[in-house]
């Protein structure tokens, strides 16, 4: 079986460093990633097409049976603070459908896998690959237009309509419609063929309780000299770091510090903000690390904040709890979902700052130490977020897509 990978983000963990430029690594990125090396050691050849930076090679193998391809036409480096490059998501969806037409029916693809996060440029290539290929299509909704989705600019306002009818429109050519979340799921199947939940996962023995000499390290390098509390993610207006301004205030009255781990077209607006609140010393911005070393990070936190304006899921949840580490978190999303069945006292009404600093104080200050016992944390994360129970499903819907796809077309 050989899978067509079609998704403008994806990781690359050959990377030693990341334009923020080029779509800052995220959430969808990791899972993408993740999700693609599960299912080349399980057998499964895949081929990714996806948006690249300079300095990457325009095709390579990262491990047996996964090969990334960079796709993207030459464009003006026009910066913006929401996108990173402009133009860049359609850059990717030209290259893309322009590499498609040349193949034609020449290929030997057997299944076309499209992830999408609510972009127009890749709802346009969802739903035109497989007309131009004629193999089935598998589309995983990262973030939906339809559920989730929150419009964050003036143009994205307008676009807001046009995405929303793609969306419906690449649901309806999918064999198969791959849902984070209920609540997307239960959105989706009003138009979709078949719907399978299948939530983000998490390696388990990546993220997991550091060596203490480890971690001492890590806050040793990034000279964090007291009781901290972290945010990891991209610095994103929906990811809510405005919110962190206030926080680190609060923080600072009682000795402890902010550590921001990541890195995304709103730096230069968060490093302001920290300068122009006289918090230089008790805020520490990493920019980009490498994803090994974020669980050195999380362990580093007494915990994670997620103030996010709106989320899918909220795959750096998952990962805090797997390492040993509470989230408080607004309850949007996935989030909402995730949290609600092991700390439900942690999630915070959305946009309430007030509410977020009070419930990090009372989680610094001792309490809710029943139900951030470490083990429990890590032990709910292993039974739910195994990436071989997800992975398998994967394998199903493409067996059955496989198996739908040989059919004799009735007369």
């Amino acid at each position: 079986m050989k899978v067509l990978k079609l998704t403008p983000f994806f990781h690359h963990p050959d990377a030693d460093s990341w334009p923020a430029a080029y779509d800052s690594v995220g959430g969808m990125q990791i899972q993408t990633w993740r999700q693609a090396v599960w299912l080349a050691q399980e057998g499964i050849h895949q081929h990714v097409m996806t948006i690249g930076f300079p300095g990457l090679p325009k095709l390579r193998q990262l491990i047996p049976l996964l090969w990334v391809e960079r796709m993207l036409l030459p464009m003006p480096k026009i910066r913006s603070e929401f996108s990173g490059l402009m133009g860049l998501a359609q850059s990717w969806a030209m290259a893309t459908l322009c590499a498609l037409l040349r193949k034609g029916r020449k290929h030997d693809f057997d299944i076309v896998h499209a992830h999408l996060d609510g972009q127009i440029p890749a709802l346009l290539v969802a739903c035109l690959a497989p007309r131009l290929l004629r193999c089935p299509l598998i589309l995983t909704v990262h973030c939906s237009r339809l559920a989730v989705y929150t419009p964050h600019s003036r143009l994205d306002i307008l676009q807001h309509g046009l995405a929303r009818w793609l969306e419906r429109k690449a649901v309806r050519t999918a064999f198969a419609v791959v849902a984070l979340t209920q609540r997307t799921a239960s959105q989706l199947t009003r138009d979709a063929h078949h719907v399978e939940i299948v939530p983000d996962v998490v390696d388990t023995t990546q993220f997991a309780p550091s060596l203490q000499e480890d971690v001492v390290a890590f806050r040793k390098h990034h000279n964090l000299r007291r009781q901290t509390v972290g945010f990891v993610g991209r610095i994103a207006k929906e990811k809510g770091w405005q919110h962190l301004i206030p926080l680190a205030q609060a923080l600072r009255e009682q000795e402890c510090e902010l550590l921001i781990v990541g890195d995304g077209t709103q730096r230069d607006r968060l490093r302001y903000a920290i300068d122009k609140a006289g918090l230089q010393d008790w805020v520490t911005v990493t920019g980009f690390i490498p994803n090994h070393e974020i669980p050195l990070a999380i362990a580093a936190c007494r915990l994670i904040v997620m103030p996010s304006a709106y989320e899918e899921f909220g795959g750096v949840s998952i990962e805090a709890l797997a390492t040993g580490v509470p989230v408080v978190a607004f309850a949007v999303g996935g989030l909402t979902e995730i949290l609600r069945g092991i700390t439900p006292d942690l999630l915070i009404a959305s946009e309430d700052t007030s509410a977020l600093i009070a419930r990090v104080k009372a989680v610094l200050a001792g309490n809710h130490q029943q139900s951030i016992d470490p083990a429990r944390l890590r032990a709910y994360v292993v039974q739910r977020y195994a990436p071989s129970v997800m992975g398998a499903r994967i394998i199903y819907l493409y067996q059955l897509a496989l198996i739908d796809s040989t059919k004799p077309v009735r007369p």
